[in-house]
């Protein structure tokens, strides 16, 4: 297989990626680019070229986003996945601005990576800190804290669901919202989680990698954590020395929380 070819169709995998993210969640680009002119403009005051953590990266599409909103910008992509850090590393293999690494947000020792050894201007993470059990989001919160330089952020985009006791008719709303967003993705042709799995395993330069994800994973990847609250969130970055913590963006249950060093 020629390098183009190769490139082609890791490029087509990603593409497929997007909409398939896009599938299940409806605002997930206008998401995207509010994070990425919140690190702009927060960095905008740097004699320097802004040092970005994209945590839990995927392959990368929140980092991509920063890029384009901070060209100058130096990102670190940071994921457990063996098959999306794969992606990332051959999408960006030329892209001088772009480091992968692959971490354990699951072990304390993630902190070690050598990469991780200089401060952060800005940490961004996109649908995946949700994985993380409620007292390891703590603890990486705490973490984080200690990577970033003064005055630099923290920002989360995820759902938070309404709590179904205290919100319940918003929690309908948003459910109903989802369900209909998913509907018509689908049946315009969008492909499933599964299905864009699926397809990812049957290419050979990259069923290896998919089967050594399950191996990584274990239960874990079929396991989904206890969720948390909008409020747990903002006060775990409060106790972790965030000096500032709240959202700057909202969409029903669609949030991106922040925090300020």
């Amino acid at each position: 297989m020629t390098r183009r070819s190769s490139e082609n169709r890791t490029g087509d995998h990603v593409r497929r990626w997007e909409a398939q993210q896009g599938a299940y969640i409806r605002n997930r680009d206008q998401r995207f680019a509010e994070m990425a002119r919140t690190v702009a403009g927060l960095c905008s005051g740097l004699d320097r070229p802004p040092r970005v953590l994209d945590l839990a990266s995927g392959p990368g599409s929140l980092g991509r986003a920063v890029l384009d909103a901070v060209p100058g910008a130096r990102v670190v992509m940071a994921d457990k996945d063996p098959a999306l850090l794969a992606l990332a590393s051959d999408l960006h293999r030329d892209d001088s601005r772009v480091e992968v690494v692959a971490i354990d947000l699951a072990d304390p020792g993630w902190t070690a990576a050598p990469v991780l050894d200089e401060p952060f201007d800005a940490v961004v993470s996109t649908t995946a800190l949700h994985w993380l059990r409620p007292e390891d989001l703590v603890r990486v919160y705490f973490e984080l804290s200690g990577m970033l330089r003064s005055g630099g952020v923290l920002l989360n985009g995820d759902h938070l669901h309404y709590d179904r006791n205290a919100e319940p008719v918003l929690r309908e709303l948003a459910l109903r919202d989802d369900a209909e967003q998913q509907r018509v993705e689908f049946s315009a042709g969008a492909e499933t989680w599964d299905d864009w799995w699926s397809a990812l395993a049957a290419d050979p330069a990259y069923a290896d990698v998919v089967r050594e994800r399950e191996r990584v994973w274990g239960d874990g990847l079929h396991e989904a954590p206890p969720p948390v609250t909008l409020g747990f969130h903002i006060e775990a970055l409060r106790s972790a020395g965030f000096d500032q913590a709240g959202t700057v963006w909202q969409v029903l249950d669609d949030y991106v929380v922040y925090g300020i060093r």
